[in-house]
């Protein structure tokens, strides 16, 4: 089966236009990044003690326990502390919360950290990964769009060039410049 040129063409567009907002997300995150000293990470920390009686340590309880007061974010983390308390934590881009169950004075202790706006956008860079609710789910499936998006945006892109510079060295060579020059890379990077 022959593919025609004018699909291929579609086929890298839309490609294109998909990854577009995403990439623009990227780029912005990636510049409060690098400029990392030149903006604001001022975050807001808040402790509290909240009484219990009844309930167990188990991670079902904590989960609902953390839904009914609202706390932001989706389970990353859950283990027993050094002094064997029962420790779960939330985050999301802006807010991490820490809620530790201290069985021997039954209280619960929550300890949660806002980030400022620039830390909150680079939680944003750093999300990743299924699970946590249907925001999160959203957000992975977009990744894994702009994943495949970016890939056929090459192959075709490639198809595309091939066939407008069949004849043309520099092209050519240029290219397989790049080839060499990404492989370089990768391998530095790979083995040190």
């Amino acid at each position: 089966m022959i593919i025609k040129y004018k699909v291929i063409k579609k086929i890298h567009l839309y490609s294109c236009l998909s990854t577009v907002a995403l990439l623009l997300m990227f780029i912005f995150t990636s510049y409060l990044m690098i400029y990392h000293d030149q903006f604001d990470h001022d975050s807001v920390n808040k402790n509290e003690l909240v009484g219990f009686n009844s309930l167990s340590a188990s991670d079902q309880d904590l989960q609902n326990w953390a839904e009914d007061h609202n706390v932001p974010g989706r389970l990353v983390k859950s283990y027993s502390n050094s002094a064997a308390d029962h420790v779960v934590e939330y985050a999301n881009a802006r807010t991490h919360t820490r809620i530790t169950i201290m069985a021997v004075t039954n209280q619960i202790q929550v300890s949660q950290t806002t980030k400022s706006n620039n830390d909150s956008l680079v939680g944003i860079h750093r999300n990743l990964g299924y699970g946590g609710g249907l925001t999160y789910n959203v957000y992975a499936f977009l990744l894994d769009a702009l994943g495949i998006s970016l890939i056929l945006f090459t192959i075709t892109g490639i198809f595309m060039w091939m066939h407008l510079l069949k004849n043309n060295r520099w092209a050519w060579i240029i290219f397989l410049g790049g080839l060499v020059y990404f492989g370089s890379v990768l391998l530095y990077l790979t083995l040190g």
